[in-house]
């Protein structure tokens, strides 16, 4: 079928930036946003998604407003409005229910991790480490997971050290088909444990090669608004075909 993309059309920066408002509640981790548009006006959209509720807080875990099809439906018509398209469709895809044989391997693992009791090692942060070992285009999914962890915490300084470990796993647990991470490269700029003075910080673990074909670049950025001030991050993940 002959496709016409909508990255150089306004309708596409309109349906991005509306699904990535839905998707600001800390329920929700986003993957991937794919979105085409056919000649004939019909519009898909593909969503990877990590949905949570019941990690949070077991109150909403009944509620409505979390229902995964209601929220297909909001998504559904706001679209509808903005772009004025008759026929939508939209995959939604729910990464706990694709990985969830290989996070009980991976749990397994970090099991016998000497950060296992760390209150940073949780449900979110296994699944993350999941997914970035057995998928790809993981770069701008680990930057909202530095978000959530820096918006709900003081401790900057411990959570930078506990991702360090946690990457660190990412490069000693091949993926077997497809592509693997040789190399991660994190950047973080920002006022550290609420000190008054802006610091950068870096974590490096494998190679980066910038200027070799063989590897697969894959950078995001974005800035993190908290009560201790703006923070930046920048994620360079380095992928290799075995």
């Amino acid at each position: 079928m002959n496709t016409r993309y909508l990255y150089s059309n306004y309708n596409f920066f309109k349906i991005y930036w509306f699904i990535s408002f839905l998707f600001t509640n800390r329920l929700f981790l986003v993957q991937k946003i794919g979105i085409e548009q056919s000649f004939s006006g019909v519009i898909t959209i593909v969503i990877n998604y990590l949905y949570l509720p019941n990690f949070f807080d077991s109150k909403h875990s009944n509620s409505s407003f979390y229902n995964i099809k209601l929220f297909e439906n909001i998504l559904l018509q706001g679209i509808s409005v903005l772009v004025g398209a008759k026929i939508i469709v939209i995959s939604c895809f729910n990464l706990k229910k694709i990985y969830s044989n290989r996070f009980k391997k991976i749990n397994n693992v970090i099991h016998f991790s000497n950060f296992k009791n760390s209150s940073f090692c949780h449900v979110i942060s296994i699944y993350i480490l999941t997914i970035l070992v057995y998928s790809k285009h993981n770069a701008k999914f680990l930057v909202d997971y530095i978000k959530l962890e820096l918006k709900s915490t003081r401790k900057h300084n411990t959570f930078i050290l506990f991702l360090k470990n946690l990457l660190s796993f990412v490069l000693v647990l091949p993926n077997k088909k497809g592509w693997n991470i040789v190399g991660i490269r994190v950047l973080f700029s920002g006022r550290f444990n609420g000190h008054n003075r802006g610091r950068v910080k870096q974590l490096r673990l494998g190679v980066i090669g910038l200027q070799s074909f063989k590897h697969y670049i894959d950078y995001n950025s974005s800035f993190c608004v908290t009560k201790f001030g703006v923070f930046g991050i920048k994620v360079w993940l380095n992928y290799k075909q075995l």
